[in-house]
């Protein structure tokens, strides 16, 4: 919720520079993504006291299909430069399966039974970026974003008391190449693709275990949109 208000407040304030500063034109719009997401990590056990039954570290990935909303200003000679900022609504999983591990401990009648399957996967949600996009030339435009995403690390337990994780807030780098243009009266279209690189996720449990990730996404789009 507070990504979207920034949202909301970065919309407003290119609105404002529209009518203060710049010639240009304000755009808004809708996009529709095809992505894949990687992700590898590992998660480090404060103590551990059996035998685990499956590797502590592992690497995962995605495709899925998501929406956009976005809005935009355009200025410079022929509306050459571009700085917008672009919200994804909803969330989506890192991985396309969950994974498992099953621990053995050597105490079976300790007081927090940690016998058991764990079951872990991650969401990715609340994303934002905030970029920046020139055009070269024949409607082909370079860009480069800010972006800030919330990773919610989602475990289940069949045994014990273990201590989850918080959900952490990373940044990341978006880098893409396109081609823009227009249609009817104030309709545009973007096409492009990109990849985001991510700053390296880490979170501590309740148990003072630790799992660190890094995660890359590569995608394209498809937006539309009408300028005022």
């Amino acid at each position: 919720m507070n990504k979207l208000k920034i949202m909301l407040i970065a919309v407003i304030a290119i609105t404002h520079a529209s009518t203060t500063v710049f010639a240009g034109s304000f755009g808004v719009g809708v996009g529709g993504h095809i992505a894949s997401v990687s992700a590898s990590g590992a998660e480090t056990e404060t103590a551990s006291t059996g035998t685990e039954n499956s590797v502590q570290s592992a690497s995962a990935g995605n495709k899925f299909g998501f929406a956009s909303i976005f809005g935009d200003y355009n200025f410079g000679a022929s509306e050459q430069y571009t700085l917008g900022v672009e919200f994804i609504p909803g969330s989506a999983d890192i991985s396309n399966k969950t994974a498992t591990r099953t621990t053995v401990t050597d105490a079976a009648a300790e007081t927090n039974q940690q016998d058991g399957t764990y079951s872990a996967n991650a969401v990715i949600e609340n994303h934002v970026t905030y970029y920046g996009e020139w055009v070269m030339g024949a409607g082909v435009y370079a860009k480069v974003g800010f972006a800030q995403v919330d990773i919610d690390a989602q475990e289940k337990f069949s045994a014990g008391t273990n201590g989850s994780y918080k959900t952490v807030t990373l940044d990341a780098w978006t880098y893409g190449i396109g081609q823009k243009g227009s249609f009817g009266t104030n309709g545009f279209y973007k096409v492009e693709g990109y990849m985001t690189d991510y700053d390296t996720y880490k979170s501590i449990s309740g148990t003072d275990n630790t799992i660190t990730a890094d995660l890359d996404v590569v995608g394209a789009a498809l937006k539309l949109g009408y300028k005022f």
